[in-house]
């Protein structure tokens, strides 16, 4: 959860947003160190009032401010590198959610744990389900934060590689949960991807930080990261009830 006046990210839920954050912390270390060396000569400068020809131009000094700056280079490339490739290279993700953004609720289209399929007499073949979720009405006995709460959670395995599809209906949102370090556009027509890893159960939120229309600070994302077995029950539950509805209300409970 973010908190006022915060300066530092939220609590790590995966383990590429844990990279990403160590790559932050490395990079400002070094640019703190660049930032007070250049202020500790700018400073030497104004108020030196002898000049050394051999400091401001020369083989060597060149030589040096050159390659400085590349071996800095050097420092940062690698573990930005790393963490790229820890965020996107996943070959093959054991399950696949699809995100729809609308004006101004989300959709999520949910896999059955393992791909199963199950067939219900009148109504098909099923291997996924499909609901919406839209903000709750904010009140103080419901312990939600103001404004994140949903109708809906969106629900995700810990520890199991997930791909997330990304779109839109209508016009451009974005979908971002700043604890997954997770963030990309929903765009009408077109598909965009992410993949997580989730590293520890527990109650995630975000929002749409896209300017999308008049709702768009309505627009909040609550994700639950619950274990294998939760999650297979809630499929579970969902076809059953989809069952009941199908049969006039009988009880089909496992």
């Amino acid at each position: 959860m973010p908190s006022w006046l915060g300066l530092n990210f939220q609590d790590s839920c995966s383990f590429s947003s844990g990279e990403l954050f160590f790559l932050h912390d490395h990079v400002m270390v070094i640019m703190f160190m660049v930032v007070i060396l250049i202020t500790y000569i700018m400073f030497y400068l104004l108020v030196n009032l002898k000049f050394y020809k051999f400091l401001s131009e020369g083989t060597l000094i060149e030589t040096i401010w050159s390659m400085v700056p590349a071996f800095l280079l050097v420092i940062l490339v690698f573990p930005s590198m790393s963490t790229l490739y820890i965020m996107e290279d996943y070959k093959f993700p054991s399950l696949t959610f699809k995100v729809v953004a609308h004006q101004w609720y989300w959709s999520y289209v949910v896999p059955l744990f393992k791909s199963l399929n199950f067939s219900l007499k009148g109504l098909g073949d099923f291997s996924f389900y499909e609901y919406d979720s839209m903000m709750e009405e904010f009140s103080d006995s419901e312990g939600f934060p103001r404004l994140l709460g949903c109708s809906s959670d969106f629900f995700m395995p810990v520890g199991v590689s997930s791909r997330l599809l990304i779109t839109s209906t209508d016009v451009i949102h974005s979908f971002s949960l700043p604890s997954m370090s997770l963030k990309v556009d929903a765009l009408p027509g077109r598909i965009n991807q992410l993949f997580v890893n989730p590293s520890r159960v527990g109650l995630f939120f975000g929002q749409c930080s896209e300017i999308c229309g008049s709702n768009h600070s309505f627009m909040p994302i609550s994700v639950v990261v619950c274990s294998l077995s939760d999650f297979d029950s809630l499929g579970k539950s969902y076809l059953m009830d989809l069952m009941e509805d199908s049969l006039g209300g009988v009880d089909c409970s496992l």
